[in-house]
């Protein structure tokens, strides 16, 4: 075989697989080198009425007083709190009074640029009669173009809920 002649067959061939493994590369080299940082407080639990039990104020965690409605007939228990572990992918209970020791940055995005997402459900074929639906049973962590399932721990059963309280800073 004569590479000569077959130059521009070569080179013909060589720029697709080039440019794919170039897309392949851009796309999954990021998630190997930037990784989140921060861990995570949430509070998970299947009353309705869960996510005003807790915020966030001047960096520490505090707790909301407020009455039930009286016609509410549903669980009053208190939303339980957990740190998330994020690189284990781990979640730890703790006690409210452990919760308010943490200094917490409550905006959504971390300081190192990553944000807690709820998944997305598909349901059809080849996109015909697709349902592009959020499922918040399953959350990620997403930023810098690569995104990582979390392990979170919701109390009770699937359908506990989950409120995102604050990035703890050490």
């Amino acid at each position: 075989m004569d590479v000569k002649k077959n130059i521009p067959l070569i080179l013909g061939l060589s720029i697709p697989i080039i440019m794919i493994l170039f897309v392949a590369g851009s796309i999954y080299l990021p998630g190997l080198f930037i990784q989140p940082k921060f861990n995570f407080l949430y509070a998970t639990g299947e009353n309705y009425y869960y996510n005003r039990h807790y915020s966030v104020q001047n960096g520490r965690l505090i707790k909301n007083e407020f009455d039930y409605p009286e016609d509410y007939t549903g669980s009053r228990t208190e939303p339980r709190l957990y740190i998330h572990d994020i690189v284990k992918n781990e979640n730890q209970e703790i006690s409210f009074s452990e919760a308010q020791k943490l200094t917490l940055n409550s905006n959504s995005q971390s300081p190192d640029g990553f944000e807690i997402d709820c998944g997305r459900r598909t349901q059809g074929i080849f996109f015909i009669f697709v349902d592009f639906s959020r499922d918040c049973s399953t959350r990620f962590i997403k930023g810098h173009n690569t995104s990582k399932k979390l392990n979170i721990q919701l109390s009770g059963s699937s359908y506990g809920h989950f409120q995102f309280l604050g990035w703890i800073i050490e």
